[in-house]
């Protein structure tokens, strides 16, 4: 069966000192959250299936295998299912966790491969054997909270912080106390305060001149905001 699939990545790590530190007390890493519609060669909803799922971590430049783990998932009623990359079972690569991947690097890509089994069933079939491909996408920055929790340097960190109850802004600045350079990893999250509301796609620009961080949205936005600078 050949599947057509619309990828929707979900950036919703929230960070706060109270949560970094709560997280390395207990041991309970983040991961990195997708979710995914799946999509038959008629363009319909794969509905309430079980299905098998094989994400793979390489380095943008080349085909090395960083990391790769499989799910087995469920999808919903919309063809829908959601996964958190890190939560799975080890399929192979260099580093056998996504918390031992060297995230400051950056320039990762990360590659989804999914599997259905046939209805009606049939006999002998194996989901090993039947990977579709549903393309790679660019992992950029967003991995440096998980990259924050690995350093014991307290100095990588320079700002990180939330900021909640936003009504219809186009854009919002963020002041800094360190200096922002040209080098620095930025990640941003949006957290829409009422569901199923999407929250509108964003652009970031370094403020240099005033030390600042300037988050413009595409369109009025409201709700919350999360930001992660690394040195």
């Amino acid at each position: 069966m050949m599947l057509f699939c619309r990828i929707r990545i979900l950036f919703l790590l929230g960070w706060s000192n109270v949560f970094v530190t709560a997280a390395l007390a207990q041991t309970v890493l983040p991961g990195i959250p997708f979710q995914m519609q799946a999509r038959d060669r008629f363009n319909q909803a794969v509905k309430q299936q079980t299905i098998q799922v094989h994400t793979a971590i390489y380095f943008s430049s080349d085909a090395q295998l960083i990391y790769a783990e499989e799910q087995q998932l469920n999808t919903d009623q919309q063809g829908v299912f959601l996964f958190t990359l890190g939560k799975g079972q080890f399929a192979g690569g260099l580093f056998n966790s996504l918390y031992a991947i060297p995230w400051e690097k950056l320039n990762y890509r990360v590659q989804i491969k999914i599997a259905i089994p046939p209805q009606p069933p049939q006999a002998n079939w194996n989901y090993q054997d039947n990977w579709i491909e549903l393309g790679a996408v660019p992992i950029g920055i967003v991995p440096y909270a998980i990259y924050a929790l690995q350093t014991a340097d307290p100095y990588s960190v320079k700002s990180k912080g939330r900021i909640g109850n936003l009504k219809a802004e186009d854009s919002l600045a963020i002041r800094l106390d360190f200096p922002l350079e040209l080098d620095d990893g930025i990640a941003v999250t949006l957290e829409a305060d009422k569901m199923p509301i999407s929250s509108p796609s964003f652009f970031i620009h370094r403020d240099l001149a005033r030390n600042q961080l300037i988050i413009y949205f595409t369109a009025p936005y409201t709700g919350f905001v999360t930001w992660l600078i690394i040195d």
